[in-house]
C-alpha cells in the first residue's frame, strides 16, 4: 500500500487507439484507492508554456489550505519536482523529480505538505493538475527552485531559464513557516 505522505509516480494511463486517434481514462478514483491514495478532485488547472526552459515553482499553500495534486503533461514534456516541506517529516527538504510527457503519460501524485514545480523540456507544453482543494491566493507561497539546501538537479537545456520574478526571488527552505 502506498503512503499518502510521499510523492508517487503513477504509471502511464491506458490508451485505446485506432486510425482516428485515441481515448483514455485519465482519472479514476478506484484505481488510486487500489494504490493507497484517497483523492477527491476539487479543482482542475491547466498551464501552458510557450518555450522550453520555462521554470514554474516551487509552489505550495500554507495550512490549512494545503493541496494534494495529480500532475500530468498533456502536450510536450517537463521535469516535475515535489519537495517535502513538512518540518516534522523524516524526509523534510528532500525531493522527487520525474520526466512527465505526452508520450509516457506518467502522473505525479504530490501530497499535501509538498511544494511543486516544473521545468519545460521543449516548446509548447500543456500541463494539467487536479487538486483536492481550491486555490487560496492568501495562502499561496513559493520556495526557491535553486535552494542549495534542497539541491534539485534540474535537467540542463541550452539557454537561460525563463522564470517569473516571484519564483526567482522566492524564500529559502530554512525561512518557511
Amino acid at each position: 500500500m502506498i503512503n499518502q505522505n510521499k510523492v508517487v509516480i503513477l504509471n502511464g494511463i491506458d490508451i485505446f487507439s485506432d486510425h482516428r486517434g485515441y481515448t483514455s481514462v485519465s482519472f479514476e478514483n478506484a484505481s488510486l484507492r487500489e494504490q493507497g491514495i484517497n483523492f477527491n478532485v476539487a479543482q482542475v488547472d491547466q498551464g501552458y508554456s510557450y518555450k522550453a526552459n520555462t521554470l514554474r515553482g516551487l509552489h505550495y499553500q500554507k495550512a490549512p489550505y494545503e493541496q494534494a495534486k495529480l500532475v500530468s503533461c498533456l502536450h510536450g514534456s517537463i521535469y516535475s519536482v515535489g519537495v517535502d516541506i513538512r518540518k516534522e517529516s523524516a524526509t523534510f527538504g528532500q525531493y522527487v523529480g520525474e520526466i512527465l510527457s505526452f508520450e509516457n503519460r506518467k502522473i505525479m501524485y504530490i501530497p499535501k505538505g509538498f511544494a511543486h514545480g516544473y521545468l519545460t523540456l521543449e516548446d509548447d507544453v500543456l500541463m494539467q493538475w487536479c487538486c483536492d482543494g481550491n486555490f487560496n491566493k492568501d495562502a499561496a507561497c513559493a520556495l526557491r527552485y535553486d535552494d542549495p539546501d534542497i539541491g534539485i538537479e534540474w535537467p540542463k537545456i541550452a539557454g537561460d531559464i525563463i522564470i517569473s520574478d516571484k519564483d526567482r526571488n522566492a524564500r529559502l527552505l530554512r525561512d518557511i513557516e
